[in-house]
């Protein structure tokens, strides 16, 4: 019987979150770390090149991508965007803003589509569009992007 709890405990379940992977530490990615390691920690992955040498761009998967930004060959942002239909934008964000204020509290500003943690670092920026006459929004998605940074 142990033998057996063990196994279930060691299988992975699917997760119900749709914003659980939205987090440096889900990829072992650090604010500040050497570029080389970043690389490294996301080579499954095959990073692109982003818009300019600065900048790396990662397909996770349909509706999944990160943007990585380097300073000086540090790391100084990544931003997840998650691309789903309008009407479950809303919920995704609810999903974030819960996780967040439960991790680190109340968040200097907060509207209907703006999260901001910046009183330590890496600073955090939550941002939902589900504008229907977006870009995105006239193919009926919305975008939920969450932002770790360093702003120095």
């Amino acid at each position: 019987m142990p033998i057996l709890l063990a196994l279930l405990l060691a299988t992975a379940f699917p997760s119900t979150s749709r914003t659980s992977w939205m987090r440096p530490d889900s990829f072992h990615l650090t604010i500040g770390m050497s570029r080389a390691d970043a690389m490294t920690a996301l080579e499954k992955w095959a990073p692109k090149p982003g818009k300019d040498a600065n900048e790396m761009v990662v397909d996770y998967s349909d509706d999944k991508a990160l943007t990585l930004l380097f300073r000086k060959d540090r790391l100084i942002s990544v931003r997840f965007e998650l691309f789903v239909f309008l009407p479950e934008i809303r919920a995704a964000f609810d999903e974030e803003r819960a996780y967040l204020a439960e991790s680190l509290g109340k968040p200097r500003k907060a509207t209907k589509s703006i999260l901001i943690y910046d009183n330590a670092l890496p600073n955090i920026m939550v941002v939902a569009t589900d504008d229907p006459k977006s870009q995105h929004g006239k193919q009926g998605l919305g975008v939920l992007a969450v932002r770790y940074y360093d702003p120095r």
